[in-house]
């Protein structure tokens, strides 16, 4: 064990105050154009081009307004769906609805959207509230959020530990640890409110990012000192965090302290491990382990065999991880976007281009939400072997309308092939491209 490892295991025992620890089984091991006169009637083919750019350009401008306008329609729909109380407590409309304008940029549109809530008499509940803060922070809008924590009593509307904490994770979610930090050592005693196990395991969370073990050592003495237990959620993120670091014996102690304390590892324990496994290829310790987890009644996930897909996919070895895909099926487990961001571009790239088009049109059937140039590599070696009419075939199965541009001769802004991108709701749908 590293000294550095040691010491921080030493600092955590410490901290739990556990007697000796029995030994049990570890899991193994836009630029304008120049206008030119020409003193000839006749239009040059200079002219010529020159206009060709300025009608490009008036083009682009009118789409751009198109877009616009159409996003405008949109947000004034949503708003008058939220005038009914049904909708309004039904959290995934809202959620999807904010992460398409996130992912357009639109975050004046986003704050436009959440301060017309503060219309209807749900904003005096703090549940609705922590909701609206929540939504900021997955945004990266923590001081929205900050803003909308101060305001509560202006909206006759408590605040307690739980909109605290709503506020501690809008920080970390914007990825702001330090602003987090200082939210949590300046606003509980100013407020009159004592930080609960969730604001620690918030805080460890945040500080397991940023990566310093000497803030977390710090946030779990005062654990401790509050007369508060770490429990899984707690044990989970140190986990994550050790096997992550490739500080196995250190995981494997924390791993016997959770044991020791009645906990046992669920699944998120056990992918934590097989993910510092795969990484480091010790693909036969991850493979006992799985049949570990087996004899101890929990049954991997798709995050299970994706970390083995991760893994092999690093050595280029497609022919295992072809074999975890298909196990994962076998059991009965559904592919997610992750397995088919790792899998499609190696198939295509390993010439196996009739099975990354049958991968692409599961994925659709699956209606898996793509990802940036996931189906980009399909496209490109179909339209490559001239299959042009297949490739068109397969943006439009899956509604993908910014893969238009990869094909020869298509204009994203065709009104006859623009579609919305695959969604999981209506309002998901509503908004943005793909």
């Amino acid at each position: 064990m590293s000294k550095v490892g040691s010491s921080l295991y030493t600092r955590l025992h410490g901290i739990f105050k556990e007697s000796t620890v029995k030994t049990t089984t570890k899991p193994r091991t836009q630029t304008k154009s120049k206008k030119f006169v020409s003193k000839s009637k006749k239009p040059t083919a200079s002219s010529a081009s020159v206009a060709g750019v300025g009608d490009a350009v008036t083009s682009s401008n009118d789409a751009k307004s198109t877009k616009d306008s159409k996003l405008t329609k949109k947000v004034e729909k949503f708003k008058r769906s939220c005038e009914s109380e049904t909708f309004r407590q039904v959290h995934g409309l809202y959620s999807a609805f904010i992460r398409r304008l996130r992912e357009a940029n639109k975050f004046s549109i986003i704050d436009e959207v959440l301060q017309h809530q503060k219309k209807y008499d749900d904003i005096k509940s703090e549940d609705f509230v922590i909701r609206m803060m929540l939504l900021y922070g997955y945004s990266g809008m923590a001081d929205h959020a900050h803003k909308l924590f101060d305001e509560m009593p202006e909206l006759n509307c408590e605040r307690t530990i739980k909109s605290f904490n709503a506020l501690l994770s809008a920080y970390v979610n914007s990825k702001k640890v330090d602003e987090a930090m200082k939210v949590f050592k300046e606003l509980p005693e100013k407020l009159g409110i004592t930080p609960d196990l969730v604001t620690y395991n918030t805080m460890i969370k945040a500080l397991c990012r940023k990566g310093s073990m000497e803030d977390i050592l710090s946030i779990l003495e005062e654990v401790e000192r509050n007369g508060l237990e770490p429990d899984m959620i707690t044990f989970n993120t140190l986990l994550e965090e050790f096997y992550r670091r490739d500080l196995f014996a250190e995981g494997d102690r924390i791993w016997d302290l959770m044991k020791s304390k009645g906990l046992a590892p669920n699944i998120r324990s056990y992918n934590s491990r097989v993910r510092g496994l795969t990484r480091n290829k010790k693909f036969a310790d991850a493979v006992e382990l799985t049949g570990v987890m087996r004899a101890e009644g929990v049954s991997p996930d798709v995050h299970t065999y994706n970390a083995f897909i991760t893994g092999y996919r690093g050595d280029n070895n497609l022919e295992e991880a072809l074999k975890w895909y298909d196990e994962m099926k076998e059991v009965g487990l559904v592919p997610d976007t992750v397995t088919y961001c790792l899998l499609i571009p190696l198939v295509c790239k390993k010439g196996e281009l009739d099975r990354a088009v049958e991968m692409s049109e599961e994925a659709i059937r699956h209606k898996v939400l793509s990802r940036p140039n996931m189906y980009k590599p399909v496209i490109d070696g179909l339209v490559g072997e001239g299959k042009t009419d297949k490739a068109m075939q397969l943006v439009k199965d899956g509604k993908l309308q910014s893969y238009f541009r990869y094909l020869p001769g298509v204009s994203t802004g065709k009104k006859d092939t623009a579609t919305v991108p695959v969604s999981s709701s209506p309002v998901e749908a509503s908004v943005g491209d793909e």
